[in-house]
């Protein structure tokens, strides 16, 4: 796992280059939310192509433990964009819909691609709406 603060975008990208295991993923993340909160990073790009589908496990830790604390320590205006393999994305569109592919709350928006491209130009269009 690579995670990489751009300071003068305000955006965090993090990307994993391999399988994780549960306890690198977490901690992965845990590392990223560290480096956001320092930073005052308010979007996240994470490419998770190449880890396949979560387990269970891990989208209950990313519900109820990941995402609170990236709430508390970063504050309403959250913006991830999540990079998934063709297969992953598509599964979640056959399961949820298109509009399962995103999520809008005031704190945190989170948008699904499988594509980085789609995903940067989503960030960027979020960059020049707070401008």
């Amino acid at each position: 796992m690579e995670i990489t603060c751009y300071e003068p975008q305000k955006r965090l990208y993090m990307v994993c280059l391999d399988k994780l295991s549960s306890k690198e993923f977490r901690e992965g993340l845990i590392e990223a939310l560290d480096c956001a909160e320092q930073h005052e990073i308010k979007q996240w790009l994470l490419d998770l192509r190449e880890i396949g589908e979560l387990e269970e496990d891990e989208e209950v830790w990313l519900q109820r433990y990941f995402f609170p604390s990236m709430m508390s320590k970063l504050g309403t205006g959250n913006h991830i964009a999540m990079v998934l393999s063709e297969k992953c994305y598509k599964a979640l569109l056959f399961e949820a819909g298109k509009f399962g592919l995103q999520s809008y709350n005031e704190v945190i928006i989170i948008k699904n691609f499988c594509a980085l491209p789609d995903a940067l130009n989503w960030l960027d269009g979020q960059s020049a709406h707070a401008a």
